[in-house]
């Protein structure tokens, strides 16, 4: 995992045998910073989407090598935006994200240059990126981010950037996105690989390439090293001639990536190259393969300062571990109680982490991030005699995780892998609402790699809890069209840990108010919140529902049979859908209502039965209305039992839907007897 280091070393013995060139020129670049047009200035809107708030006009990225300090990647970039609307000028906040190690190595951002292109008066206005518009941000021990925002920026306006990164981490050939949330008229890569490194790449997304070309240039190239005798160091010079291969990858007139209902990251399907360092072979050594194994990954992770060397000195929490266990015998129960003393102590930050710099100064500060609240709980457990491991996971936001080969940048986050007897159990004490052996949505990702010697393994992330909503009521139809009754909503799993954590973080008081609201002529009343603490219990709400009605009564009464629980709305609305459904968790959602008709008056009308499925039980709904004892009862079942559907299923999700929305929309008529 530290594999700079290594080469570092290595560098210094086979400098005679592997000098160094840069792998400049690509090509020649027909876009220069400084030439926008007059045409891009002018321009109000992009043709090929005219609800673009904004448009890549030009992004042009190009990484090459460096031997003369050592092996170092060199990655240049010019990009080029049009604001076309208000809700585009964000566009003006740039972020450069850059690596840093704890011996105070990193990555150099060099060259940074912006300016602001505005038409004014018939005239080219251009301000130049001051220095004081940039900060820094450390985001993680090893993760920083420059930001900036480009200075006087409207609508019209076009910002111009451009920067070089100097790497020593030659792991990191950087990835490129060609599609962004924005269209891209025209975005390129162009990558200069030299006979030592090999690397495996990957494209993402469905949008074909209008170049894909590769060509071997033979370069001859001035070098410099140092050369040491006795005590004198001298810097030697020298040239040397290799095959490079020239990479050319670009995209044109890409549509702007659109967020889709039930699609977990738009980063796994973005259009995209990854890069991976699979090989350094030197002239006249052996390969050395670098993608290396899980059982090494998992070495290195634990012989980490800032992951498993937290776990090996954690005697601070002995007396604190052993208070909390004191009388108990049952391991369960220890472990619950180890569980719920850190989610009452320690304050999740809301950051994503992996590392974390001292885990004893995120317990006395009471706040840390997922890594910190997460280790804590491993260690703590570790204290208490209980088997617990760090478990590291890929957030929803994040991506999937990639199971073929370890790659630590493809994790985000930290939870805890426990074992007791023979059941195993994945804890995140982030949540003070989650319920024990449940995880939060933003977790259920596939599957995570529990960080665990010798060899570690792949466990699917899945919790204990079922998802559930069960709604029943008992009602009355009065003949001006009123409707009132009683309702209880019982939830479980994900529906309950939105509700709670709704209510925590509204208060209590001001989530009754917007809860009394239902919507238009709908009331709730006389409402209670039950089993809010009593987190391994259904979270169940209990109110008085009531609709107005007319001034008088009404020969026909029209009722809608689902209250406010009706589906009005297909979350599927694309003809055609190019990505993957992803619900993370099963649906059951079952509402049951009885009504007492107003006297007087009889069914002119009810829906249909409905039953209807998807292939392999994947999806299946359930509507049925009826005369029971004279009172109207009507039940609607929605299961969705498998969690990932593929796009080819897509239309038949779709029709699903919108069959459903269709049966919820439909009245029961009630008319008055002659």
């Amino acid at each position: 995992m530290r594999i700079e280091k290594t080469l570092q070393k290595r560098w210094l013995l086979l400098l005679l045998l592997v000098v160094g060139v840069a792998t400049p020129g690509l090509c020649e670049d027909p876009f220069k910073m400084g030439q926008v047009t007059s045409e891009e200035l002018r321009m109000t809107s992009y043709v090929p989407d005219t609800s673009a708030a904004a448009v890549v006009l030009y992004d042009l990225g190009e990484s090459s090598f460096l031997f003369t300090k050592g092996t170092q990647l060199q990655f240049k970039r010019i990009t080029r935006i049009k604001i076309l609307k208000k809700n585009g000028l964000d566009e003006a906040n740039i972020v450069i994200p850059y690596y840093v190690r704890k011996d105070g190595t990193k990555e150099e951002i060099l060259n940074l240059k912006g300016v602001t292109y505005n038409l004014e008066n018939g005239e080219v206005v251009k301000t130049k990126l001051d220095d004081k518009a940039i900060f820094d941000e450390k985001l993680d021990a090893n993760q920083h981010l420059m930001k900036l925002t480009m200075p006087g920026v409207k609508v019209g306006s076009v910002i111009e950037l451009s920067y070089t990164i100097k790497s020593d981490f030659i792991r990191y050939l950087r990835d490129w996105e060609f599609q962004h949330n924005i269209p891209v008229k025209w975005s390129e890569y162009r990558v200069g690989m030299v006979p030592f490194f090999e690397y495996k790449h990957a494209l993402h997304g469905v949008h074909p390439f209008h170049i894909n070309d590769a060509k071997i240039e033979h370069k001859t190239a001035a070098i410099a090293w140092n050369r040491t005798v006795g005590l004198a160091t001298t810097e030697q010079r020298g040239s040397i001639s290799m095959s490079v291969v020239q990479y050319r990858w670009a995209m044109k007139d890409v549509p702007a990536f659109t967020e889709e209902p039930y699609l977990a990251n738009s980063r796994d399907y973005i259009s995209k190259l990854e890069f991976e360092l699979s090989k350094i072979q030197y002239p006249d050594e052996k390969p050395t393969y670098t993608t290396g194994d899980w059982q090494s990954f998992t070495t290195e992770l634990l012989k980490e300062e800032e992951f498993g060397g937290q776990l090996t000195n954690t005697t601070f929490l002995k007396k604190t571990a052993e208070t909390l266990v004191t009388g108990k015998t049952e391991p369960l129960e220890k472990v619950k109680a180890v569980l719920e003393h850190v989610k009452g102590q320690v304050r999740w930050n809301g950051k994503h982490r992996i590392y974390t710099e001292n885990l004893r100064k995120a317990y006395d500060n009471r706040s840390g991030s997922s890594a910190e609240v997460n280790l804590l709980l491993t260690a703590l457990l570790r204290e208490a005699g209980i088997a617990a491991n760090p478990m590291l996971i890929s957030t929803r936001e994040h991506g999937q995780p990639v199971v073929n080969s370890p790659m630590i940048s493809k994790f985000d986050y930290v939870i805890t892998h426990v074992s007791v007897g023979d059941k195993t159990y994945l804890l995140d004490a982030t949540e003070q609402d989650l319920p024990f052996g449940m995880l939060p949505f933003r977790c259920l990702n596939g599957q995570g790699w529990v960080v665990q010697s010798p060899a570690g393994k792949w466990v699917p992330l899945t919790g204990t809890e079922k998802n559930l909503q069960l709604v029943t009521g008992q009602l009355k139809i009065k003949p001006t069209g009123e409707v009132t009754g009683n309702l209880v909503e019982n939830y479980q799993g994900v529906p309950a840990l939105h509700a709670r954590s709704s209510i925590r973080s509204k208060g209590q008081e001001t989530y009754l108010k917007e809860f009394a609201n239902a919507g238009p002529d709908w009331v709730r009343q006389q409402v209670k919140i039950l089993n809010l603490d009593n987190l391994q219990e259904p979270l169940k709400t209990e109110y008085q529902l009531n609709k107005t009605g007319d001034n008088q009564a009404a020969d026909l009464l029209y009722i809608s049979p689902l209250l406010t629980h009706a589906q009005d709305q297909n979350p599927f609305k694309l003809a055609t859908r190019l990505y993957p459904i992803d619900f993370a968790s099963p649906v059951d959602e079952t509402y049951m209502f009885t009504y007492e008709l107003p006297a007087g008056y009889e069914v002119e009308e009810m829906p249909k039965s409905a039953n209807m499925s998807l292939p392999g039980n994947a999806a299946k709904f359930t509507y049925v209305a009826q005369m029971v004892n004279g009172q109207l009862q009507i039940t609607s079942k929605l299961n969705i039992n498998k969690t990932v559907f593929q796009p080819a299923e897509y239309g038949n999700l779709r029709e699903f839907y919108n069959r459903l929305v269709a049966k919820h929309a439909e009245k029961i008529v009630l008319k008055k007897k002659m």
